[in-house]
């Protein structure tokens, strides 16, 4: 259910912005939803992690390739492309030392049994995907252009990746609780409340389709196994 509901949110989300025609529309509020499963997953453990892998997969690729389309719309710029260069290599060869399953909180949501990892980059550095992130998305702020018109962008990235540092370190875990999953309507009903009473009706179409995307996803990862594996 989230893994559908994450390709239509996508859909809709694109096309309101398509119609609206506003670029911003569709980059930020498709950009960070990753980061969301990467907290729920990690602090709650409900959700099949076959399902959580496609999700987050799923929706950091459309945040990635949202960022890239607007970065690669200025002219390049060699350190800017060094440094994200260098910040993704770091990203893939700590992804490979670590396993795919393992890179996906395999630990916490897998059940995986606990185990130290000493090739590189963990020989070297404690966290290095989330400094390979923080290498990327600040590599694209080098790039006067896109650091002028979008620079919140980056920035929120590198701060929720910090974000996502602070909560493995701090390691606290609650397991599955309890969700009424009928009250999405009404989650729904106030999202478009407040989106209109501050943007009007594209306003209201757009809270209602982030609030109730936010209710699912909740239902599916902090309650017990609600969305199986299709």
């Amino acid at each position: 259910m989230s893994s559908l509901s994450s390709g239509l949110f996508v859909l809709a989300v694109l096309a309101v912005a398509w119609r609206a025609g506003s670029v911003p529309i569709a980059i930020y509020l498709t950009g960070f939803w990753h980061y969301l499963l990467y907290w729920l997953a990690f602090t709650f453990g409900a959700i099949p992690h076959a399902v959580f892998k496609r999700d987050a997969i799923v929706m950091k690729t459309v945040s990635v390739a949202g960022l890239a389309a607007v970065y690669l719309a200025f002219p390049l710029d060699p350190l800017s492309l060094a440094v994200i260069a260098g910040g993704i290599l770091l990203n893939v060869v700590a992804a490979a030392a670590l396993g795919a399953d393992r890179t996906y909180y395999g630990i916490e949501v897998a059940g995986l049994p606990p185990r130290r990892v000493e090739r590189f980059p963990y020989s070297m550095v404690a966290h290095p995907m989330i400094l390979g992130n923080v290498m990327a998305f600040g590599g694209t702020l080098l790039n006067a252009g896109f650091r002028r018109d979008w620079w919140p962008l980056a920035l929120v990235h590198v701060v929720l990746n910090i974000s996502l540092l602070v909560m493995e370190l701090r390691g606290r875990r609650s397991g599955p609780v309890g969700v009424d999953a009928s009250l999405g309507f009404w989650v729904a009903v106030l999202g478009a409340a407040v989106g209109a009473l501050f943007f009007g009706p594209q306003g209201a179409v757009l809270g209602a389709l982030v609030s109730g995307y936010l209710w699912i996803l909740v239902c599916c990862y902090v309650k017990e196994s609600p969305c199986a594996p299709t």
